[in-house]
C-alpha cells in the first residue's frame, strides 16, 4: 500500500531566517517507520517548513532517506494541491497538520484538500472542513461547546465590525450593540481573558480584573478585530491528545491522560514558556483525585460529536470540581512529540498505531497504554555543542530548537523544547 503523509501552509517560509535543529532527526523517526513496516512505501507531500515531517535546512531539504519519497508542494490553491498529490496515487492519504502565526488554520487548508482527493476516491484520514472551522473560531468553539454539554466559560462575543462602523452611520444616535456587549459583560465574574476569536493559542491575550480594565481593553487600539471575552476558570491548567477515526457513523477514538501545564504570571499558559508534566495515568495519586475517568468520558463524547479523523489537542481547566474545555487544536502540537517521548515511541510510530493501523484493521484496540512520566520544557536558545550534550543526557529523549535570525525583539527569536523522561533506552 502506497501511504502518503501531506501538509499545507498558508504563510511564506524564510529559510535564510529560520534555523530548526531536532534530535533525534525526522529522517531518523520517519525512516523507522519506512523500515518497520517494508511492505508498504510511504510519501511525504508538504509544504515548507514541513512541520513534524521535514528536516529544513534554508529552503532544502536537510535529510533525505532511500526508504520514504519526499515532494515539497509547488501549489498553493487547494485544487492545484490535491491534483499533486492525486499524481503521487496514494492508496492513503493521511492529513498531519501543523501551526502558524497569526491564524491557526492549517486544518482547514488541509480539510479542503481532502474534499478534493475524497472527491478523486482517496481514501484520506483528515478532519472535515466543519469540524475545522469550529476549532479555529473560538466563538464557534464555544457555541458548539455549549450545544452539546461540555463544560466551558461564560463568554460574551464582541462582532468588531458592529462594534466600530454601526455607531458612525449619521442615522444612529447610540451603538445599541455595544451597550449590550459592555451590560453582558457585567454579568461575568472576574477575572476575564479577553483574545482574538481566531488567534493562535494565548497569543495577544489579556486578562483583566475590574470591568474598567475590560472596557479599557476594548476601547484601545489593541482591539482590531472580534474579540470573545471569557470568565477565566480558576483552577488547575492542563492539555491533553485525541486520536482515532470517525466512519460517519461512529468513532474509535483513544483519549490519552492528560499533562499538567504551568502558567505564567497572569495566570494563562504561554506557548513559548509553559512547561508540561506527565502524564496522569492510573497509577498517580491525582488521578482520583482529579477525576481523569471522567474527563475521558468527555473527551470521547467531544471527538464523536467533532467527528474528529486524525489528531485534535484540547486545552483543558480543572477547578476541582469539573473539567472545562477551552480550545480545541485539530493539529499536531508539542503535545505530540510529548506523548510519543512518554509511551517510548517515535511520533510517526504513534501516528501509525493510533490512526493508519486503526483505519486499516477498522478495529478498536483497547489495551492499556504504558507512559513514562514526562516533562516538557522552553529553555534559551543553544549552540550546536551544547544542543549535542544535551541531547546526550540519559533522560532527555527528544530536542527541538527552533532561532528566527530576522526577530528583533528577544521574545521573538526562538527557543529551545526539551522532553525527558524517567527512564531512556
Amino acid at each position: 500500500m502506497r501511504i502518503l503523509f501531506y501538509s499545507t501552509s498558508s504563510n511564506h517560509y524564510d529559510g535564510e531566517a529560520i534555523k530548526t535543529t531536532t534530535f533525534p532527526s525526522w529522517s531518523e523517526q520517519w525512516d523507522f517507520l519506512a523500515s518497520k513496516h517494508p511492505e508498504h512505501e510511504f510519501i511525504i507531500a508538504t509544504q515548507l517548513p514541513g512541520m513534524f515531517l521535514l528536516d529544513v535546512e534554508k529552503n532544502e531539504i536537510a535529510k533525505k532517506s532511500s526508504k520514504i519519497r519526499y515532494q515539497i508542494l509547488q501549489s498553493d490553491k487547494e485544487k492545484q494541491i490535491a491534483e499533486e498529490l492525486a499524481c503521487l496515487k496514494p492508496d492513503l492519504a493521511v492529513a498531519l497538520s501543523f501551526y502558524v502565526m497569526p491564524y491557526d488554520w492549517l486544518p482547514i487548508k488541509d480539510a479542503i484538500v481532502a474534499d478534493f482527493l475524497r472527491s478523486a476516491g482517496i481514501r484520506t484520514i483528515c478532519h472535515s472542513v466543519e469540524t475545522s472551522l469550529i476549532c479555529f473560531d473560538k466563538w464557534q468553539t464555544h457555541q458548539f461547546l455549549e450545544k452539546i454539554g461540555v463544560p466551558c466559560a461564560k463568554a460574551v462575543y464582541l462582532h468588531h465590525e458592529l462594534y466600530i462602523n454601526a455607531g458612525n452611520r449619521r442615522e444612529i444616535k447610540s451603538n445599541v450593540f455595544t451597550t449590550a456587549v459592555f451590560h453582558q459583560i457585567k454579568k461575568l465574574n472576574f477575572p476575564l481573558i479577553i483574545k482574538d476569536t481566531t488567534g493562535l493559542s494565548s497569543f495577544g491575550a489579556d486578562v483583566v480584573h475590574s470591568y474598567d480594565d475590560a472596557i479599557g481593553i476594548l476601547r484601545s487600539k489593541k482591539t482590531t478585530s472580534d474579540r470573545i471575552i471569557e470568565e477565566m476558570i480558576q483552577g488547575i491548567q492542563a492539555g491533553a491528545e485525541i486520536y482515532g477515526i470517525h466512519d460517519g457513523t461512529h468513532g474509535m477514538y483513544t483519549v490519552f491522560p492528560p499533562f499538567l501545564f504551568s502558567v505564567n504570571q497572569y495566570g494563562i499558559t504561554s506557548p513559548k514558556q509553559s512547561e508540561k508534566t506527565g502524564p496522569i495515568t492510573k497509577s498517580s495519586p491525582l488521578y482520583e483525585k482529579y477525576k481523569i475517568s471522567e474527563l475521558t468520558a468527555l473527551l470521547l463524547k467531544l471527538a464523536d460529536e467533532l467527528q474528529l479523523n486524525g489528531i485534535a489537542q484540547i486545552d483543558l481547566v480543572f477547578n476541582g470540581k469539573n473539567w472545562f474545555v477551552i480550545e480545541i487544536n485539530p493539529r499536531l502540537s508539542g503535545m505530540s512529540t510529548s506523548y510519543a517521548a512518554s509511551s517510548n515511541r517515535f511520533l510517526s510510530e504513534l501516528i501509525w498505531e493510533e490512526i493508519i493501523e486503526r483505519c486499516l484493521s477498522e478495529s478498536f484496540s483497547t489495551s492499556e497504554k504504558i507512559f513514562r512520566q514526562t516533562i516538557n520544557q522552553k529553555i534559551p536558545l543553544l549552540g550546536k555543542e551544547e544542543l549535542n550534550a544535551l541531547f546526550s543526557r540519559p533522560e532527555v529523549v527528544f530536542v527541538h530548537q527552533i532561532e528566527n535570525k530576522a526577530a528583533k525583539q528577544i521574545r521573538e527569536q526562538g527557543y529551545c523544547e526539551v522532553i525527558s523522561t524517567t527512564e531512556k533506552d
